[in-house]
């Protein structure tokens, strides 16, 4: 945890990728596995966005 003193957490840098921005590096990910990491992010961004149309948050 020594290397994360002074960085951005992992949460705030992923609040600044974009639905879009996710589908486009789920398009240029080489294995299987980035493929299913950058689907997963992907679909969180979607649900957080359906809580907001839906008046959960």
């Amino acid at each position: 945890m020594e290397k994360l003193k002074g960085q951005n957490s992992l949460y705030e840098q992923f609040l600044k990728y974009s639905y879009k921005d996710l589908k486009e590096l789920f398009k240029k990910a080489k294995t299987k596995e980035e493929q299913d990491f950058y689907i997963t992010l992907s679909d969180i961004v979607l649900q957080k966005e359906q809580e907001k149309v839906i008046g959960k948050d």
